[in-house]
């Protein structure tokens, strides 16, 4: 059986060069950190859902939420679990009262869905080390530069 290791959403921030956006997803227990890149739409999703800014008619992701709730069903985990070719892959699982369903999604949307609806984050564990940049300490001025820059970014930043 494959081992997963949990992750939280850091951030976003935009890569220099190209402004593409980097979601940041850390393990709390290495200190390592997955950067993920993904298209602008989706890091505006992402960034609404950790900011909890709901808007009055549902977006995509909301609507997902909404369409799997109605159905009396619920996301219990989000994981990305393949690497091919520089794509990863993800997949959502949905738990209702016939069982449990996997669907397969790109690791922006199912972490979307993740964040919406407080659902676990996970990734599996080789991809997750063999692609993760190790933060060495808390205390190194590149660190809290980092963590001041994750602190006050606002989904404002991606428009």
């Amino acid at each position: 059986m494959k081992k997963n290791i949990d992750v939280e959403v850091t951030g976003i921030r935009l890569e220099d060069e190209t402004d593409t956006p980097i979601m940041l997803l850390l393990d709390p227990v290495t200190n390592r950190i997955l950067p993920l890149w993904i298209g602008t739409i989706e890091a505006v999703s992402i960034a609404y859902a950790q900011e909890g800014i709901v808007h009055p008619r549902p977006q995509t992701h909301d609507l997902l939420i909404n369409i799997i709730e109605t159905l009396n069903a619920s996301i219990t985990e989000v994981c990305i679990v393949d690497l091919q070719d520089k794509t990863y892959f993800a997949e959502i699982k949905i738990i209702n009262l016939d069982g449990e369903v996997t669907l397969s999604a790109r690791p922006s949307d199912a972490i979307a869905l993740a964040l919406r609806s407080n659902s676990k984050i996970c990734v599996d564990s080789n991809i997750f080390y063999n692609n993760s940049i190790e933060l060495y300490s808390e205390n190194t001025q590149e660190i809290q530069e980092f963590q001041s820059f994750i602190n006050n970014i606002s989904p404002d930043d991606f428009l």
